[in-house]
């Protein structure tokens, strides 16, 4: 191994907070202060953005497929300098061949533009985060990247002396959790919202909610709480229970625990017990109410996909959302496909588009954002 590829392992360790040798140590050290300029590429290597994102992607489990593309795409080139150096670590771990790529290519006097292509070629198309936009009843906003409790919300009244409601929207790619402030717990999934108070003073607690909602409702026989959708009310009586009320799409509630009473707009009324799943038609305005596996609608707040027999438009749908993609099929009657499947939201998503590859007779071509869907010829 040359010196080159030495250093360029040893930068990737260090930035990747893994443990040196006392000797590995020093010998990093002084390539660093052997020069002003061999200072300046380590500093421009920690402090590239997409290095930290590749660290994420790591921690998070990613990086294994990550490096399997990424050394597919150096294949493809030319450089067989390149292509010995990251063959000769395909042992290590997926961020440190990808870190490694980028030192090594710096290193060789390469462009930086060019080794991040390299690295970031085929990320086009990642898991969420954490992250959604508070809005106050003032119309201030502020974005917030971190799973948080409580936000000072003491402003708790309008002009006019009503109660005051906040916003919180999580957009596509996004997910958030929040505490209520009588301690009802509840998970947004992407492009969903909640409307609600600092504090329930009347005598209900109500919000409203837009697209994908798990509540965990603390009791109080005195005050109701009470979730208003779009097509109807829910009436909740200390439970854990799934809400998905995305627009055009059919309204569906699962009861995990307790009881919860669902009254549409046009004014029918029904009552759920543990493991009912209510639909309300969005074209029909019919209401159905059957028993379900409640583990298929609620395991999104458990970080996993679990599709049974659905609708490929439907599968990609609900995963796009959270992967933020844009989906177009070549014909309609690729959509009407049934697939099952379980995916970790932190997995990279060709895990399951190459199995229904397989299975289903189908192709998945990704170009940016955007995911085309055809059969194969």
């Amino acid at each position: 191994m040359n010196s080159d590829q030495i250093i360029s392992r040893l930068m990737a360790a260090k930035i990747l907070g893994q443990t040196l040798t006392g000797e590995e140590e020093k010998m990093l050290e002084a390539w660093t202060n052997a020069s002003p300029e061999n200072k300046r590429l380590f500093e421009r290597v920690t402090g590239m953005q997409d290095t930290r994102r590749i660290m994420e992607l790591e921690r998070e489990k990613y990086g294994e497929k990550m490096a399997a593309r990424v050394m597919e795409t150096i294949s493809k080139r030319k450089s067989r300098l390149l292509k010995r150096f990251v063959y000769a670590w395909v042992g290590s771990a997926a961020a440190v061949i990808l870190v490694c790529v980028v030192a090594f290519s710096l290193l060789k006097g390469g462009d930086i533009v060019n080794s991040e292509k390299i690295v970031l070629s085929e990320m086009t198309i990642v898991p969420g985060e954490v992250k959604a936009m508070l809005t106050f009843a003032n119309g201030q906003t502020i974005n917030i990247t971190d799973t948080i409790k409580k936000v000072d919300l003491s402003d708790n009244l309008s002009e006019g002396g009503e109660e005051a409601y906040h916003t919180l929207t999580v957009p596509a790619g996004g997910e958030f959790f929040y505490e209520l402030a009588d301690g009802t717990r509840v998970w947004l999934n992407s492009e969903s919202e909640i409307r609600f108070p600092a504090a329930f003073s009347g005598n209900v607690r109500q919000v409203f909610v837009k697209g994908e909602a798990f509540f965990d409702v603390v009791k109080d026989a005195s005050k109701p709480f009470i979730v208003s959708l779009s097509r109807g009310d829910i009436t909740v009586y200390g439970t854990r229970f799934n809400v998905n009320d995305y627009e055009n799409a059919d309204l569906s509630t699962v009861l995990v625990e307790g009881s919860i009473g669902f009254k549409a707009n046009g004014g029918e009324s029904v009552r759920l017990k543990p493991s009912d799943r209510l639909v309300y038609g969005a074209k029909t305005g019919v209401i159905s109410v059957e028993k379900v596996d409640t583990m298929l609608y609620t395991a999104w707040v458990d970080k996993m996909f679990i599709f049974c027999g659905q609708p490929l438009g439907e599968v990609m749908m609900t995963l796009s959302r959270w992967y933020d993609f844009n989906i177009s099929f070549e014909s309609e009657d690729i959509k009407h496909i049934r697939l099952s499947g379980r995916l970790n939201r932190y997995q990279d998503i060709r895990v399951l588009l190459n199995t229904y590859e397989e299975v289903a007779g189908i192709k998945f071509k990704i170009e940016g954002k955007n995911i085309v869907i055809s059969k194969k010829q």
